[in-house]
């Protein structure tokens, strides 16, 4: 994917949603713009399909510590910062997400949101139907700025601003002028490069420079590729949506292949195959069968037939049958091309298909797995290089 929907969500339902979508091969905005609320994510819903959605969240949501730690002691920090977080903390660190942002020789700074908080922007997605799998401050993406320095910007009713010891934080426009009197007992003659129009506030020890004017969410996109820090971590770690769902099918899909190798033996015995032949069929069914049900001992022929005619009614009571058969199918392309990795996969019932995004090691990979998911048919969208991966979409469906 060389495109990507970047989608600023605010504190509250109630607050403004701003999002751009930017082009990586063409390096330019392809578009942008404001929601009014988050009820209308929806609307982002169709940018967001075959594009790689990043979310970033406001700093004035997140609580920045420095905890002293010892490097020996910084492998185990999950472990060991909540308690010594208790004493800066106005609530119960089991309530809070609690992030690594960074690390020195004697302490470690984290990122601290509220589980409410989090919820709270997961079911704005879900309920938009919208699947983001990197999720970010919005501050900590503006540039870095120099010792003594601050990066500031205006977004909305709000500033956003980047310090050089790696602090961030949003103030809304009102509070702007107390909050900087506040911030001039901890940065002595501040320097803000401002990258859109300065406020009228003048303080003695604050200084504004002024840089080049960007818009604002442009600033922010280009600020992404330099701030590794992925939020979802720990229990919000996103999983592989196809790994579920095998893991779901797992047992009826093995049980249909199963049979298919039953009705491949059959087939053999009919067109006079060699008897070596049925006894290596014969053989790796019962191996497969093994692995399937290991709790049955004494593995009999008609042990085998019934548990595959009661798998098959299963399968075939199934509401979504055609899915199923077409899983059944994908895996077997899946073991063949272990190259071949999917990162998202969606059944759309109405038109029959398969949407896969994937990526893999080469084009021809691509290429191998098109061919064993054969009679299926094909279609392949646009593929990009990326960090030494091939990534790309298929839409995968029968033959007419």
């Amino acid at each position: 994917m060389n495109e990507q929907l970047i989608i600023r969500l605010p504190s509250s339902a109630k607050g403004s949603v701003n999002w751009l979508v930017w082009s990586d091969s063409e390096q330019e905005v392809i578009a942008t713009g404001e929601l009014a609320s988050t009820a209308e994510l929806g609307l982002l819903q169709e940018k967001a399909e075959q594009r790689r959605v990043i979310t970033l969240l406001p700093a004035s949501d997140v609580a920045q510590h420095r905890v002293s730690l010892p490097r020996s002691a910084q492998r185990s920090w999950q472990q060991v910062a909540p308690f010594m977080l208790e004493e800066q903390l106005a609530q119960d660190p089991d309530e809070l997400h609690i992030v690594l942002l960074g690390k020195d020789k004697e302490a470690v700074e984290l990122a601290c949101i509220s589980h409410k908080q989090m919820a709270s922007w997961q079911d704005m997605l879900e309920t938009a139907g919208i699947n983001s799998r990197y999720w970010t401050i919005d501050s900590l993406c503006l540039p870095q700025a120099e010792a003594g320095c601050a990066s500031a910007i205006q977004l909305n009713q709000q500033w956003l601003l980047r310090f050089a010891d790696g602090k961030v934080m949003n103030i809304d426009q009102p509070w702007l002028a107390t909050a900087l009197a506040l911030l001039e007992q901890d940065y002595p003659e501040l320097v803000i490069q401002h990258y859109s129009p300065a406020p009228d506030i003048h303080l003695e020890h604050i200084q504004w420079q002024e840089a080049s004017p960007e818009l604002a969410m442009k600033l922010l996109s280009d600020g992404l590729k330099k701030s590794p820090l992925n939020l979802l971590q720990g229990r919000y770690a996103p999983s592989n949506p196809l790994a579920k769902i095998w893991q779901q099918w797992r047992k009826v899909a093995v049980a249909a292949g199963i049979c298919f190798a039953l009705a491949l033996a059959q087939q053999v015995i009919e067109t006079h195959k060699t008897e070596q032949q049925i006894a290596e069929v014969k053989d790796n069914i019962r191996e497969v069968y093994k692995q399937v049900f290991p709790q049955v001992s004494r593995v009999r022929d008609s042990s085998i037939r019934r548990d595959f005619r009661r798998a098959l009614a299963e399968l075939d009571a199934a509401p979504q049958q055609d899915f199923v058969t077409m899983m059944v199918h994908l895996a077997g392309a899946f073991e063949q091309e272990r190259d071949f990795a999917p990162l998202s996969l969606r059944y759309d019932h109405q038109k029959g298909e398969i949407r896969l995004q994937a990526q893999a090691k080469s084009y021809q990979s691509f290429e191998k797995f098109r061919q064993a998911v054969q009679p299926y048919v094909t279609e392949q969208g646009t593929l990009s290089n990326k960090e030494g991966a091939v990534v790309g979409t298929l839409v995968i469906r029968k033959a007419s």
